[in-house]
């Protein structure tokens, strides 16, 4: 009688989505404040109150997560201290493919890197677009 309740059980679990993956979307830096996005810490404090279409996705289970915004170009971006330039070579992957996450091809083009801080045991880095409008910022394992 235990067998089979327990293959039952073992079926229920495997069939489960287990996927702990969020994405979530804001039309500006106030709509991801409201939706308390940066008190649980999955977009940075430092984005600037101008930014807009933010786009944003984050595994629950392993803290990793991708962030991308927009902002005018006459705004500076106030990076924390701790976030040194890098070339493309010395930056990770971003662990999610998103529509809106550019290609490998043109972040080599077009963007300019920063390697920060770790955070919760995560490598992260930012990116911004040599036209300074477009940011993008992501934690991924630290190797």
């Amino acid at each position: 009688m235990r067998l089979p309740i327990l293959f039952a059980l073992c079926l229920i679990l495997i069939s489960c989505d287990l996927d702990l993956v969020m994405d979530s979307s804001y039309a500006t830096k106030q709509e991801a404040v409201d939706a308390e996005m940066i008190a649980k810490g999955w977009i940075p404090a430092w984005v600037p109150q101008e930014a807009i279409d933010l786009r944003e996705v984050h595994d629950l289970d392993s803290n990793v997560s991708a962030l991308a915004f927009s902002k005018p170009r006459s705004k500076q971006l106030l990076l924390p201290s701790g976030c040194r330039p890098v070339n493309h070579s010395a930056t990770q992957p971003a662990l999610f493919n998103r529509s809106w996450w550019p290609s490998e091809a043109a972040l080599k083009r077009a963007y300019t890197f920063f390697r920060c801080e770790p955070e919760f045991d995560k490598s992260v880095f930012v990116a911004t677009s040599r036209t300074g409008d477009h940011v993008l910022f992501w934690r991924t394992y630290a190797r």
